[in-house]
């Protein structure tokens, strides 16, 4: 189902913004533009858009982009068909959806589905950057450029917002982690969850970057000549080119903190088996000696001296222990934090 078609554009020199159009008003209106920008949200891209393309004399298979992995070039000389991802948060993982875009003298059509949000956005203030575009009747490829330029500009700079999403969601991770809740956390899956979030944005801002790389120097005839014009596309892929490092910055940070945060973990649980283990000791080496004078006959006679002998030999397997792991271990057991407290219940 076709939710909402909006057009924008310039007529006789003069820019014009239509929020709701029908479908059946599309040629009527690509007609009599100057340069007319229709911007289509759907409900599923792949039934939808034959049907917006069929109105507007577009014979290019919407298959043929979507058939590409992530985003995709098409070059059929009248017709230009550009695929490119939009980077979407979803609950545990980043997602991508793709936008259509397709190109044809004085027409640019976008189609996207709910995840477009950032298109429709750019839409709203239209008119503004519709007028400054050039006026000139032969310069009809340079406009479209420009306009084409900023749509692209635009999904660019919305999919790097969704990167500070996946960095914020990595340091609640460690946070939790590092706390009391990460008993009952699935630290494994939910680690791979934001390394597959940063993998699916790194893989998305990648495919833009080749798409924009095939867009400045593919030599499209519905693309402008001009150097002028085309070093916006190098501004884009320069922009790219840093979104790609900071990511890949941030999963090498992503990783080593998360390295940091579980060898902390299984050090505190190393002391703490080390801690039962000087226990069982204490235990053990005085249930052993009780025993053993069990077997004597009449050992009720010498009561107190056997349990000197057993709380003696307690503190002294206790002691041992205790000096041994500290000597071969060089751990502390934290009794130094035991002081603190002991020195904070007293005051």
């Amino acid at each position: 189902m076709i939710k909402a078609i909006s057009a924008a554009g310039l007529q006789d020199g003069t820019p014009f913004k239509k929020p709701t159009v029908d479908l059946e008003e599309l040629t009527a209106i690509t007609s009599s533009g100057h340069l007319t920008w229709i911007e289509c949200v759907v409900d599923n891209i792949i039934e939808d858009t034959p049907k917006v393309l069929e109105k507007l004399s577009i014979s290019m298979e919407p298959s043929v982009l979507l058939s590409g992995y992530v985003s995709s070039y098409e070059d059929r000389g009248e017709t230009l068909g550009l695929m490119i991802p939009f980077v979407v948060p979803g609950n545990n993982k980043t997602i991508t959806a793709p936008i259509l875009i397709f190109m044809k003298k004085d027409l640019i059509v976008t189609i996207h589905d709910d995840y477009g949000g950032k298109i429709t956005r750019l839409y709203n203030y239209a008119p503004t950057l519709l007028r400054k575009l050039p006026k000139e009747a032969d310069s009809w490829a340079d406009r479209q450029t420009i306009l084409l330029a900023r749509i692209i500009d635009e999904i660019s700079e919305a999919n790097f917002s969704i990167l500070r999403l996946i960095v914020e969601r990595a340091e609640q991770f460690e946070i939790d982690i590092a706390g009391s809740r990460q008993v009952t956390r699935d630290i494994s899956l939910e680690l791979s969850n934001v390394r597959t979030s940063l993998l699916t944005f790194l893989n998305a801002i990648w495919a833009t970057y080749d798409t924009v790389h095939n867009l400045k120097h593919g030599d499209a005839d519905m693309v402008s000549d001009d150097e002028v014009i085309l070093a916006k596309f190098e501004v884009i892929l320069g922009r790219l080119d840093r979104q790609i490092q900071m990511s890949e910055n941030v999963m090498q940070m992503v990783a080593t903190g998360v390295n940091v945060v579980q060898t902390e973990v299984t050090n505190k649980v190393t002391i703490l088996i080390i801690w039962w283990t000087v226990a069982g000791t204490a235990e053990l080496v005085p249930n052993t000696i009780a025993t053993v004078f069990g077997l004597y006959p009449n050992h009720e006679v010498v009561f107190w001296p056997i349990v000197g002998t057993i709380l003696g030999s307690a503190v002294l397997a206790t002691g041992v222990a205790y000096f041994y792991v500290r000597k071969f271990f060089g751990k502390s057991l934290g009794l130094e934090r035991l002081k603190k407290f002991r020195r904070k219940a007293v005051k």
